[in-house]
């Protein structure tokens, strides 16, 4: 009699079932392993190239940071004598002061916002030049002025007619010898206010608005430390903005409190109440002062920034009153 064939397959033994489990095991884990180093060998060369590029320079050159405000009893004593000053006046002022050398500092009100009034054209100047910079824009290119761009206040160009022909490295001159209204304009539509609060946001300004035109004197501070020492932008192209903004045609704040023959690169902010000063003095001894003001009396606030100023040059020189007189 003929034995039937049986189509089912037989049980597997334990141990047959134990060597199936190892063996499939071992193609799964060779096969991860497999998957792991063919991961390694196209992602290596990147790997490998992040540990060992250097750092970008733009990166260095923004990399957000505030002033830190560091008393010594020294000056501890000195914004006694500035805070005398400023009682009798009427309205808010914020000042804030650092040695270049030392990175000493202190402040008054520094940290409170104020009205930046045309504080606000230092930013956009700083970022004319990094667009040009990265090839955004040319800053010899000629530009056509229009009848909108035209704005009433500070400056020449208003008074230019329609279709006068100015390069934009003449008009971010203006924007600094004269504070030009127009000018700034210009610049402003050129390029657009995202990138210029993305230059402040850079710089570490967190409390400073474009929009809003707000700011504080610790953060123009850091901007005027930024530009100087920090190399956000070229030093020659450095260089030129402080040109534009030394000797300028608005000498009767910063620049009056100290000597003769010491330059100062500074902007100026003026509106309704608003009186303020912002930049470096050069002295044997360079620092960085920032002297705002809002809701102020105007004629009281002229005379007030001199004779701040004054002080404060004669406490970070090693003088005293009677030297300089």
């Amino acid at each position: 009699m003929q034995q039937t064939r049986s189509y089912f397959p037989q049980r597997k033994t334990p141990g047959e079932q134990k060597q199936i489990r190892m063996v499939l095991g071992l193609v799964l884990g060779l096969t991860l392993v497999l998957i792991l180093l063919a991961t390694c060998y196209r992602e290596f060369p990147k790997w490998w190239q992040k540990i060992n590029q250097p750092k970008l320079v733009a990166s260095e050159r923004l990399t957000p940071n505030q002033p830190t405000v560091t008393p010594t009893p020294r000056f501890t004593e000195q914004k006694k004598s500035i805070e005398s000053i400023l009682l009798p006046l009427r309205g808010k002022y914020g000042i804030f002061y650092e040695d270049i050398g030392s990175k000493n500092s202190f402040g008054i009100n520094e940290k409170e916002v104020f009205t930046a009034a045309s504080l606000i054209k230092m930013p956009v100047l700083i970022t004319l030049y990094r667009e040009a910079e990265i090839g955004n824009i040319n800053l010899d290119e000629v530009y056509k002025l229009q009848a909108s761009d035209k704005r009433e206040g500070a400056g020449a160009l208003q008074n230019k007619p329609v279709g006068f022909e100015i390069s934009y490295r003449k008009i971010a001159e203006l924007m600094g010898e004269q504070s030009d209204n127009t000018a700034f304009n210009v610049v402003a539509n050129k390029l657009g206010t995202e990138k210029i609060q993305n230059t402040i946001n850079a710089l570490g300004m967190k409390n400073t608005s474009y929009a809003e035109n707000l700011t504080s004197p610790v953060e123009m501070g850091l901007l005027f430390r930024k530009l100087y020492l920090e190399k956000i932008i070229s030093d020659k192209n450095r260089d030129e903005i402080l040109s534009f903004i030394t000797d300028t045609i608005w000498e009767d704040r910063i620049p009056v409190g100290v000597p003769e023959g010491i330059n100062v690169s500074h902007k100026i902010g003026t509106e309704v109440g608003v009186i303020s000063d912002a930049g470096i003095v050069f002295g044997p001894k360079p620092f960085i002062l920032v002297i705002m003001s809002q809701e102020v009396n105007e004629i009281e606030a002229r005379k007030a920034l001199p004779e701040i100023t004054k002080k404060i040059y004669e406490m970070t020189q090693g003088l005293d009153t009677k030297e300089r007189e």
